[in-house]
């Protein structure tokens, strides 16, 4: 057994939502064990996320595919600032504390690996190649239950992406990181969102053997114009 309740998780992450929000003090008694809490949930996805990763390499090689499958788990200031970010979100029900990518050769290979997830239980999918995110960001996610060595269940997030969109996302997090502001998640200059939101799109239509248009490239000129003097500088003006 694990010794935790969904209570537990549910009143640690709202002990620990306060805190990481608050002035930095230092952890008193409940913060201390709510912290713990977040460290034997976060374990709980171990087995689980190692389940799900292998069961995804067994699916990119059946469809053929020669391309990267890796795995992660949150790290607990990624989670705690998840829960500060998203203020209605429980512990108990953040679904991708664990999480595993395959990134694929094109849109075609994606499919016939989604494709081959139909006999899993599918919690939820988010097809972000036919409705992309507000930022720009493409690629099929899948939140898929997996059982852990007590019998619970538990929640690991499935990414599919192309290389394209793989190295959209990448540039994404190297420009957040260099501006420190959460791209991915719409944060930070506008100007900078949008030259990453003209760029996706200009990527999307090449990857699918067409040409951008001549007023989309004009655009992206006149974006990255615009956000140089953010990148430049490494923050906000």
């Amino acid at each position: 057994m694990t010794g935790l309740s969904g209570t537990q998780v549910k009143n640690a992450g709202k002990v620990l939502r306060v805190w990481w929000a608050g002035d930095g003090a230092a952890p008193t008694p409940e913060i201390e064990a709510a912290l713990q809490v977040l460290v034997r949930y976060r374990a709980l996805h171990y087995y689980p996320l190692a389940k799900a990763t292998m069961g995804l390499r067994s699916r990119v090689e059946t469809v053929g595919a020669r391309r990267d499958v890796a795995q992660r788990l949150k790290r607990a200031p990624t989670i705690l600032s998840k829960l500060v970010r998203e203020p209605n979100m429980q512990l108990s029900t953040m679904q991708d504390i664990a999480g595993c990518r395959a990134v694929l050769d094109s849109v075609t290979q994606l499919r016939a690996v989604q494709e081959r997830f139909k006999t899993e239980t599918i919690v939820r999918l988010d097809d972000y190649i036919e409705r992309p995110k507000a930022s720009g960001y493409r690629g099929v996610h899948l939140v898929v239950r997996y059982t852990d060595r007590h019998g619970g269940s538990r929640s690991v997030e499935v990414q599919l992406r192309t290389g394209v969109q793989h190295d959209w996302a990448v540039t994404v997090e190297q420009m957040g990181g260099r501006i420190d502001r959460e791209l991915k998640s719409g944060e930070g200059p506008e100007e900078v969102l949008r030259l990453l939101r003209l760029a996706s799109e200009a990527m999307a239509l090449e990857e699918k053997g067409e040409t951008a248009p001549s007023a989309l490239r004009l655009a992206i000129d006149q974006a990255r114009l615009e956000a140089r003097p953010f990148l430049e500088r490494g923050r906000e003006p």
